[in-house]
């Protein structure tokens, strides 16, 4: 059995350096049985039925509240909310859990499943507005702060999540649109939900200097 002492894991290759670290591997003992690797596929078969059993539950509980629904109609049809819910977990599980995406597109994609069950709610419940005006910046407003932190967090890696700030910037000229056609009428978060964008992209560019050009070559291949 061949150790890293640097690296501290065991290497079963037929090496006499370690792949992590180029480090010469020390013999220590006899060689140990391999436990292998894990059962990927069980896994992904216990996710499946997951996801299957949840289709099937959520399909007939939807069944029943809309009947309850159409027969006790009283001018709002609730059963559209608690729909789009039953759909809103769903892609929970279908997207961020089964699948096992990293963890970027997993909190983007349940903020975006979030904001748009908010808005769908907004609409049924008799469209006001707040959806859009509130929720929808406060919505950017929370992922850039999420994006602040970790790079904060995961400093040595910082120019992984230029791609995230540019996005962001694409939203919040989204919103800002919004607010040109009138769909948003109470700007004050959309303003600030932009400037805070802009200013984390331009102050990443600026002070990231040749880490943020090499990412940006890195992803468009400019």
């Amino acid at each position: 059995m061949r150790i890293c002492k640097k690296c501290q894991v065991e290497v079963l290759d037929d090496t006499y350096v370690c792949p992590l670290c180029s480090n010469v591997l020390e013999e220590q003992g006899e060689p140990q049985e391999s436990t292998g690797y894990p059962d990927v596929k069980a896994v992904s078969r216990k996710l499946n039925f997951i996801v299957r059993l949840y289709s099937f539950l959520a399909i007939i509980i939807e069944s029943g509240l809309i009947a309850i629904n159409y027969l006790y109609y009283q001018g709002t049809w609730w059963s559209a909310i608690s729909g789009v819910s039953i759909l809103y977990f769903y892609i929970t599980l279908k997207y961020s859990l089964q699948r096992n995406n990293g963890y970027k597109t997993v909190i983007l994609v349940q903020v975006i499943g979030a904001v748009l069950l908010v808005i769908a709610v907004d609409n049924i419940v008799g469209y006001q507005g707040w959806s859009v005006n509130y929720v929808l910046p406060g919505a950017v407003l929370l992922l850039e702060a999420t994006i602040g932190i970790l790079m904060v967090v995961n400093v040595s890696n910082w120019p992984s999540y230029i791609l995230m700030q540019i996005f962001m910037v694409l939203v919040s000229g989204g919103c800002m649109l919004l607010w040109k056609f009138g769909w948003i009428t109470s700007p004050i978060m959309t303003f600030l939900a932009a400037a805070i964008a802009l200013s984390m992209l331009l102050g990443t560019l600026i002070f990231g200097d040749r880490k943020a050009k090499a990412e940006l070559k890195r992803r468009f291949h400019v």
